[in-house]
């Protein structure tokens, strides 16, 4: 068969065609490829095991952290518990103080591999890292001057016109004001150091002073000239917990391990006994039923 000029031009095309139709194609897979093709990123826990460093970011909280105003050294429930998971691990604990303001960015950024700050579980802060197992529970109470506790059994007694309510900012009773009071004037303060509300109402710079009650209680004990206000009726009531960033699941599982393993040895308990702080829990009652041992109760029964 002999091809015309127009046909051999016609069947030049059509191949060039096949052969760009051909090279999209490769083109287009392996892009597909690249963008599909999984991130391997090492998980906290093996970084920590081969490093042999855990390092923690960590804001003063009494009496789960604390420092010793001669040497500077960091004490604590939270650090006697932290330093008893390092040495599981066989690693040095190493510490990065932070505010609570930007806990959540440092995680992000992978300063350090666990935030042992405590720290309430918010939805909003839900957002931006993940929370462990409850550590121990805890609301918001206030302070005031000497002999006014009365003034303010309920969080609506203090929001009033012409009340200068001093909150942390960032904190979960940040949130909570925002939303909910709507006279009072708010006087929000940033640092590091959970009682600078407190702080505001003996400086007279405020007239309440709301944060934890942990915090509080330990405030007062230096600082006669207040009471606690809200004592019977604690604001946002919610866990204490330490955070690890989204995405490390290993590493939660690891920590969350670690909590429940020293809350249930009695070792968290001892550590409280330590600093004494009261700490609310959460009580589980532990119990041995007849019918998963019966031959342990025909014993003591014979006995």
């Amino acid at each position: 068969m002999q091809f015309t000029p127009h046909l051999r031009r016609r069947a030049s095309y059509a191949l060039i065609l096949v052969v760009v139709a051909l090279f999209s194609y490769l083109v287009a897979s392996c892009d597909r490829g690249k963008v599909s093709a999984p991130i391997a990123t090492e998980d906290s826990l093996v970084k920590v095991q081969n490093a042999k460093e855990l390092h923690v970011g960590y804001f003063i909280f009494e009496p789960t952290i604390m420092e010793d105003r001669q040497s500077g050294a960091l004490k604590g429930v939270f650090v006697d518990l932290v330093e008893s998971i390092g040495k599981a691990l066989d690693a040095k604990v190493v510490y990065h103080k932070i505010d609570l303001a930007n806990f959540a960015a440092g995680l992000q950024s992978r300063q350090y591999d666990l935030c042992i700050g405590a720290t309430f579980a918010t939805p909003q802060r839900a957002t931006a890292v993940v929370f462990t197992s409850p550590i121990f529970y805890a609301g918001y109470t206030g302070v005031v001057k000497k002999g006014e506790a009365d003034k303010y059994k309920t969080w609506q007694d203090m929001d009033r016109k012409g009340l200068r309510v001093a909150v942390k900012q960032g904190s979960a009773i940040d949130d909570f004001v925002r939303e909910n009071f709507k006279q009072a004037e708010i006087v929000r303060l940033t640092g590091p150091d959970l009682t600078l509300p407190l702080a505001a109402v003996s400086a007279n710079q405020a007239d309440v002073g709301l944060m934890n009650q942990v915090t509080v209680l330990t405030y007062l004990r230096e600082h006669p000239e207040l009471d606690e206000a809200l004592r019977s009726a604690p604001v946002a009531p919610t866990y204490f917990s330490w955070s690890v960033r989204p995405g490390d699941t290993r590493w939660l599982q690891f920590i969350n391990t670690c909590i429940d393993y020293y809350t249930n040895t009695g070792d968290l308990y001892r550590w409280e006994s330590k600093y004494g702080v009261p700490l609310m829990h959460v009580q589980q009652k532990l119990t041995f039923p007849e019918m998963s041992y019966p031959e342990y109760w025909k014993q003591r029964q014979v006995r």
